[in-house]
């Protein structure tokens, strides 16, 4: 089975707390560990999300965002 290796995942974050910005963090590396490799996605150097947050908006929809569109970013690799 396909796995995904992070080395490094850095994220810039402006307008959100120190707690908002290490929960953003934590649910975006959880959420990238459970999400199924792609059976045929090849090894990136680096790969990047953008995302804002709207108001109203919680930061776990928005990691669940950011995970998202990084495991496409997988899928159109292959």
């Amino acid at each position: 089975m396909p796995r995904i290796e992070i080395d490094r995942l850095a994220l810039k974050l402006s307008g959100l707390s120190e707690d908002q910005g290490r929960l953003l963090a934590m649910r975006v590396a959880e959420g990238l560990a459970a999400a199924p490799a792609p059976d045929d996605a090849v090894q990136r150097d680096a790969m990047q999300a953008n995302a804002t947050m709207v108001p109203g908006v919680s930061v776990i929809t928005l990691a669940d965002q950011i995970v998202a569109d990084l495991i496409r970013q997988l899928k159109r690799t292959m």
